[in-house]
């Protein structure tokens, strides 16, 4: 496998996955009578988005959800067709950078996806690109709040603005909880500045804690932000959380935005948590930095400090005021180390693995704070790219994800992303499945015109057997075509996405030829076609093709 992967937490695959097409029939105008064979090399960067669920344990597709783009480079983000109609299918986003883009390390394109949908907490994931051909896929966790993952509590409820609390708990892997307090007398106001006439604030709180991986894989954006506001200063670096909360509230009928007096937010702060500015705890009196974000442009801003406390029960919380509602953080922020104008580390495998398996993950570290999570390739000579944020210290373990606990298989020594450009790493590994070769010719015929597609796309192949973890293998296809590696006698899953229609079919890979059978429930569009065994080679040839009805 050689897909490059980005910000990932989880490979939770749904059965609504799959293959990205970038391609657009409007320019096509055959001959009657002429079938035309086309390749759709045209567009740049293609980037495949997954929302999933962040808890490990829940098997829920995040479902409706409503994107928008923004930042410096939205103009040259295109869908898989090329226009501005960014609909997520399922859980799944698809997007290239427009013909014109030219990205590079020196002059990257950054823009940020905001992402809302029915039972999930509003989030964001800014997006760097660094080169016009690498193609990357993304995985963005959401938080359910119903079923929020280890280390974050939610809480909703009424508050009079006459004077109340509501308190986000203790619990779910957590010691520490957040409360807000709205003092009396206050009005509220909604995103024009406007008061709304209302006694009683319907508010949410959501507290994030330190001390689960999973919860500071929620953290929006990542840990290493590009749009960070300070003094009216836009700068990036990385931050170092002490802990966070979301807050939302409903007046009326409308969104609260503001308030005619500050509430105050008080946020538990974990017994292991170390001061990165001097390697110590906590203490009576110190200050955290606070920060706000803006969940539509990915921008952080400094908004002042927090003051450490211990409450009646003997813990450490931080008490700040707020004027506003968004995310609030207490986070350390540096810019540190050199801008080496690198945004990737090579991370190089050394393991008894000969093929690629899927269910790896590779997590990025900055002392004891995981930043970031990666789809990781643990086959031997393997390369993955690593996104890192320029900041010395650094460090990648790789964890077996297919099991509950994950279980650490190896880690690099600590290196500084702007001395080095690759790191090596030793993977200690199960022995794996033997594997087959399959050879993917892929190809979309146009309903009632003589014109079939070679998509340049991604390929998804999908294994019950494998669980959430360990059953999926996907490629980017060139022109239609791509090699994968999977188990042989296994029955996959194979996935297409298309224009706002998805295709599927389930295929068997052994050494004797077989039939793609159609799959999927009613309204589902299939995929046909046959696999062959080249005794010669030792591979498996796959030729699949799905019509599509909107070609213009």
């Amino acid at each position: 496998m050689k897909s490059y992967i980005m910000f990932s937490f989880r490979p939770v695959i749904p059965v609504f996955i799959g293959l990205c097409l970038a391609f657009s029939c409007q320019k096509l105008n055959p001959l009657e009578g002429v079938q035309l064979t086309v390749n759709t090399d045209i567009y740049k960067s293609p980037m495949m988005i997954q929302f999933v669920d962040g808890s490990p344990q829940s098997t829920k597709i995040p479902e409706g959800l409503t994107v928008s783009i923004s930042g410096p480079g939205k103009n040259l983000v295109v869908d898989d067709l090329g226009g501005k109609d960014f609909t997520v299918a399922g859980n799944i986003l698809t997007l290239v950078l427009d013909r014109t883009a030219k990205p590079t390390e020196e002059k990257p394109i950054v823009f940020t996806i905001s992402v809302s949908g029915p039972g999930y907490l509003s989030t964001s994931k800014t997006i760097t690109v660094v080169d016009e051909e690498r193609p990357i896929n993304y995985v963005v966790p959401l938080v359910a709040l119903s079923a929020p993952p280890a280390g974050v509590t939610a809480a909703s409820g009424t508050v009079s603005l006459n004077g109340g609390t509501i308190e986000a708990p203790v619990g779910n892997g957590k010691n520490e909880g957040a409360e807000l307090t709205i003092a009396p007398g206050t009005q509220v106001r909604d995103a024009a500045g406007n008061t709304i006439n209302a006694a009683n604030v319907s508010t949410r709180i959501v507290h994030f804690g330190t001390d689960q991986m999973t919860s500071l894989l929620s953290f929006p954006g990542g840990f290493t932000p590009q749009n960070v506001n300070r003094n009216g200063t836009v700068t990036e670096g990385a931050f170092v959380t002490a802990g966070f909360v979301a807050i939302d509230m409903q007046a009326g009928g409308k969104e609260v935005k503001s308030f005619s007096k500050p509430i105050e937010v008080k946020i538990g702060i974990s017994d292991d948590f170390v001061n990165p500015d001097n390697n110590q705890k906590l203490q009576p009196g110190d200050e955290i930095p606070t920060w706000s974000y803006e969940n539509s442009t990915g921008e952080w801003k400094e908004e002042g400090v927090a003051k450490v406390s211990k409450n009646a029960d003997g813990k450490l919380i931080a008490t700040f005021t707020a004027t506003h509602l968004s995310y609030w953080n207490l986070d350390y922020f540096y810019n540190l180390g050199p801008v080496c104008n690198r945004y990737y580390t090579q991370i190089k495998v050394n393991s008894n693995v000969t093929s690629y398996q899927s269910g790896y993950q590779g997590f990025l570290y900055a002392g004891n704070q995981v930043l970031n999570g990666y789809n990781f390739d643990v086959t031997n000579g393997a390369v993955s790219y690593i996104f890192n944020p320029r900041r010395s210290n650094m460090r990648v373990k790789v964890m077996d994800m297919t099991k509950y606990p994950a279980k650490p298989v190896g880690e690099t020594a600590l290196f500084n992303p702007c001395a080095v450009t690759t790191v090596p790493i030793n993977l200690s590994l199960p022995a794996p499945p033997p594997p087959i070769t399959v050879d993917i010719n892929f190809t979309a015929k146009c309903s009632g015109k003589d014109v079939n597609i070679k998509p340049s796309a991604w390929l998804l192949l999908y294994e019950p057997t494998g669980g959430w973890y360990g059953g999926y293998t996907y490629e980017y296809m060139q022109s239609g075509k791509a090699t994968v590696t999977v188990k042989e006698g296994k029955e996959y899953f194979v996935y297409a996405y298309t224009a706002g229609q998805y295709y599927t079919g389930k295929v068997t890979f052994t050494k004797f030829s077989s039939t793609v059978q159609s799959a999927g429930g009613a309204g589902v569009k299939g995929l046909s076609g046959s696999t062959s065994f080249n005794a010669a080679s030792n591979r498996v040839k796959l030729v699949a093709t799905y019509v599509i009805n909107d070609c213009k």
